[in-house]
């Protein structure tokens, strides 16, 4: 076969493959990837996992310091946190997620808490404010250590301030208060 001819016939077969790869297998939205993150750190993470060592292979590390350190998340355009008694995913402006993109996320939390977390109860007092969206879902005394939870606040509408976080607390153990 020639390859006038050979040329035109592979590049349109590429063409046609890509094209029909990403009608088969969509590209999640960016709501969809930061529930992922949530779900494949967070929620281990919360039940004693030390998801660090994942992070350091799967992510760009910000800071040097590990107790301090976020990860980056190309894909989504967010920071991964885990700190002993919390696991936060944020976004920051410029690439702060959109209103669309929080309004899905909330949904998909809501989903995940109901799934993962029954026992929490909705948190009414949870809320930051206007132009903002936000839900949380807490239990205990607010400021006891006791208190643990999921929340979420995005505010897409804030220009240079816009922005988002999704976190888990955990209860904090007595050894983690210096208590016995």
């Amino acid at each position: 076969m020639k390859k006038q001819i050979l040329i035109p016939v592979v590049l349109t077969g590429l063409l046609i493959g890509f094209l029909s790869a990403s009608q088969l297998w969509p590209r999640p939205s960016r709501a969809e990837g930061i529930a992922r993150l949530f779900v494949e750190y967070c929620l281990p993470h919360h039940h004693g996992k030390d998801m660090r060592p994942k992070a350091m292979a799967e992510f760009v590390a910000e800071r040097s310091d590990l107790a301090e350190t976020r990860w980056i998340d190309n894909e989504t355009a967010s920071y991964l946190s885990l700190k002993a008694d919390k696991c936060g995913i944020n976004t920051i402006h410029p690439f702060a997620i959109s209103r669309e993109d929080a309004e899905e996320l909330l949904n998909l939390v809501e989903a995940i808490v109901q799934e993962s977390f029954p026992e929490l109860p909705f948190d009414p007092k949870a809320t930051m404010g206007p132009n903002s969206i936000s839900k949380g879902w807490m239990q205990g005394s607010s400021f006891s250590p006791d208190r643990w939870g999921v929340f979420f606040w995005a505010f897409p509408d804030w220009g240079e301030s816009s922005g988002s976080t999704l976190f888990l607390a955990s209860p904090r153990l007595k050894t983690d208060l210096g208590a016995n």
